[in-house]
């Protein structure tokens, strides 16, 4: 039997998407078994990395520390904005901001800042980030949905996604080659577009496919690894609420409530897959909440993060730093 036969059973113990991957790498196989026990060198993967360092592997990932224990910690990094910012999306290199007026766009690497544009002139309006790695671009979605490449930068209006007078977009995501655009308008919906095929309708949900009787709007959309597409949801009492919903048929599969807490009138409640996980970023209560939600739906832990008159946001760089917009700056928390 070959060592990936014999070693099966070890990945049960991972995370999911974690074991997914680790079950990706094939073994190469050693016909002769005595070779192998005698030469530990024959043991490699294809992509070079031991048999033996396996037990090395498992442990990190699973003493990885959470999220919301790492963000209790003093940033790794932390640069100013001079502006009051909320709005941030992430490549694996790039880290993007809009200020809060949508006046200047913040463009840093993990070390520095690289470039401040101007906004101003062309008065828009966006109400959100996200980046495409397959476009190597990010999207901008508010009154029109803009794309901004880090490289050449430059902002362009996506013409061939035309929203109505009265409808703007509230949240925008991206899933490979599928961009999800939330609407708020009497015509509440989830648009999902193809990239590929020239930002044509693929799929429409509507406010009854998403929205009960008792809950007043929706926030923010994400997409995780998994394929599915995360919710923020304001109920009509005030509180909120994260749904989840698969992306190939729509159907609900989470339904957690945040909290008890209500402030009237506040609509940042955002979202963050991580890994297994859902990372609530509860800016409707006060203190601010970072909200740890697991595959099941059942909170985990939570931090609370004293932000005065400030908002705070969360999104990952190249999987190996969370980036937190806190108020006026942006913190790097190291996840090694």
């Amino acid at each position: 039997m070959d060592i990936f036969k014999r070693s099966q059973r070890k990945f049960r113990s991972l995370p999911r998407s974690l074991a997914s991957a680790i079950r990706s790498l094939p073994f190469e196989r050693i016909e002769n078994r005595r070779s192998l026990i005698n030469n530990p060198y024959l043991q490699k993967r294809r992509n070079g990395i031991s048999v033996d360092s396996y037990s090395e592997l498992r442990k990190s990932i699973l003493h990885r520390s959470l999220p919301t224990k790492i963000l209790q910690r003093y940033p790794t990094k932390e640069f100013p904005l001079n502006a009051c910012a909320f709005l941030v999306a992430s490549s694996t290199y790039y880290i993007l901001v809009l200020t809060n007026n949508c006046s200047t766009l913040i463009l840093f690497n993990k070390d520095k800042e690289l470039y401040r544009i101007d906004l101003s002139h062309l008065l828009i309006s966006v109400n959100d980030l996200c980046w495409s790695s397959n476009a190597n671009l990010f999207y901008l979605g508010g009154y029109s949905v803009y794309t901004f490449n880090p490289s050449k930068l430059n902002l362009f209006v996506i013409k061939q996604i035309e929203i109505k007078t009265g409808e703007w977009i509230v949240s925008i995501t991206i899933d490979k080659n599928d961009l999800y655009l939330l609407y708020s308008s009497n015509r509440t919906r989830i648009e999902r577009r193809s990239i590929l095929f020239n930002y044509q309708i693929d799929k429409q949900w509507f406010a009854k496919d998403f929205l009960r009787s008792k809950d007043f709007l929706a926030q923010c959309i994400r997409v995780n690894q998994a394929n599915q597409l995360g919710l923020t949801i304001k109920q009509k009492t005030g509180q909120w609420r994260i749904d989840v919903f698969e992306t190939v048929d729509f159907k609900r599969i989470i339904r957690c409530v945040l909290s008890d807490e209500i402030i009237p009138g506040m609509r940042n409640c955002l979202l963050m897959p991580y890994e297994q996980y859902w990372l609530a970023i509860h800016n409707c209560t006060y203190p601010k909440k970072i909200i740890l939600i697991d595959r099941n739906g059942k909170i985990q832990d939570k931090l609370s993060i004293d932000v005065p008159n400030g908002l705070i946001n969360l999104c990952l760089l190249d999987n190996h730093w969370i980036v937190m917009i806190c108020k006026d700056k942006l913190k790097l928390y190291s996840l090694q």
